[in-house]
């Protein structure tokens, strides 16, 4: 696809996922002090795999966590022809995807998602 900017997409997307998933992690962990035993040195950002997610917390927890997004598309993937509310649309059902399943990130399956919404908007 022209303008697709993959490398530099992923990345930065990456680094936005594990950020929510880790900022939410924390407040999973928070609501009861026998959690912290639980997780023990496993990272935050996996405790959505051992704790089940409503959907209205999901939602909560993820309330600003792609604020940057606009500021980083016009920086690094002006170029890239795509717009900021399709890449925010993208990480926000693939966020919330993973928390209600239980599901640990993958790379590789953001990668696809990403391919596959931006190929059909572009």
């Amino acid at each position: 696809m022209d303008g697709y900017c993959p490398d530099i997409l992923v990345a930065v997307a990456d680094t936005l996922v594990i950020k929510a998933l880790e900022m939410m992690g924390k407040r999973l962990v928070r609501v009861e002090r026998s959690r912290y035993r639980i997780i023990g040195d496993a990272p935050f950002h996996l405790a959505h795999t051992i704790w089940q997610v409503d959907d209205i917390e999901v939602s909560r927890s993820l309330r600003g966590a792609w604020d940057i997004v606009p500021l980083l598309i016009e920086r690094h993937c002006e170029a890239c022809g795509f717009r900021a509310e399709t890449v925010i649309r993208v990480l926000d059902d693939y966020v919330h995807d993973l928390v209600i399943t239980g599901t640990p990130h993958s790379t590789e399956e953001l990668e696809q998602r990403f391919a596959v919404r931006l190929e059909v908007t572009a």
